[in-house]
C-alpha cells in the first residue's frame, strides 16, 4: 500500500468548504421550513442549508443556536417574522444571532441586509409576462446574490436574453420529486428550495453537481 505522500495529508487535514456555493454544489436542496416543527428532520437530514419562514420572534435565537450548532447554513424569510421591522437595527439584530442572509420581496431591506454583509435571495413570482419587466427592475435594484424563481416549471420558458439578466436561480414551488428536482437544476438553477422532506434527506451528490 501506498505511504501518504505530504499533499494526502494536506488534503485530509482541509476542513470543509462552508461557503454557500460549495454547500449547494454538494447538495442543492434547499431546505424550506416553515415554523419550527421540521427542524427536527432538517438537522438529520443531508441538506445543508435551509430557508426558515414563519417562527415567532420570542423563539428565533433559540432556533438559530440549534441550527448554527449543527453547522447548517440558514436564511430567514424576513417577510414572515412578524414582530421584526424592516430596519437596520433589525438586520443587525438578525446579524448577530447567526442569521447568514435574507430571504424578501422588498428591494430596500435586501439592500440593507447587503451593506450588513449578508447573502441576500430575492423572492420573484412569474405569473406572467406582464409582471416580468418590473420584477427585472426590481432586481437590477436590489442586486441580490440569488433570486428565488417561483414556480420553478416557468423556468424552461424564461429565453436567453432574461436568464443573462438573473442572478443565479433557486428554482421554488411544484418541485415535489426527484423529477422536478433535477428538471429544475438541468433548466438552469442551481439549488432548488423545497417543504418536501424526502429531498432534503437526498445523499450529497444524488442529484449530481447543478
Amino acid at each position: 500500500m501506498r505511504a501518504p505522500s505530504p499533499s494526502d495529508v494536506a488534503s485530509s487535514a482541509l476542513p470543509p468548504d462552508l461557503s454557500l456555493q460549495s454547500r449547494l454544489r454538494r447538495h442543492p436542496v434547499i431546505a424550506a421550513l416553515y415554523g419550527t416543527a421540521p427542524l427536527p428532520v432538517f438537522l438529520d437530514s443531508a441538506a445543508e442549508v435551509g430557508i426558515l419562514a414563519h417562527v415567532e420572534l420570542s423563539e428565533l435565537q433559540a432556533v438559530m443556536t440549534t441550527l448554527h450548532s449543527a453547522g447548517k447554513f440558514i436564511l430567514l424569510n424576513m417577510d414572515t417574522c412578524e414582530g421584526l421591522a424592516h430596519d437596520k437595527a433589525a438586520i443587525d439584530y438578525l446579524a448577530g444571532i447567526g442569521v447568514a442572509g435574507l430571504v424578501s420581496t422588498r428591494v430596500a431591506t435586501l439592500l440593507r441586509a447587503s451593506r450588513a454583509g449578508m447573502i441576500t435571495m430575492q423572492k420573484v413570482f412569474v405569473t406572467d409576462r406582464t409582471t416580468w419587466p418590473r420584477s427585472l427592475k426590481a432586481l437590477e435594484q436590489s442586486a441580490p446574490n440569488l433570486v428565488q424563481l417561483m414556480p420553478a416549471p416557468m423556468l424552461p420558458r424564461l429565453g436567453a436574453a432574461d436568464r443573462e439578466q438573473l442572478p443565479p436561480i433557486v428554482a421554488a414551488g411544484f418541485v415535489c420529486n426527484e423529477k422536478e428536482a433535477r428538471a429544475a437544476l438541468a433548466a438552469g438553477a442551481i439549488a432548488l428550495s423545497t417543504s418536501e422532506q424526502r429531498l432534503w434527506k437526498l445523499p450529497a451528490g444524488a442529484l449530481g453537481a447543478p
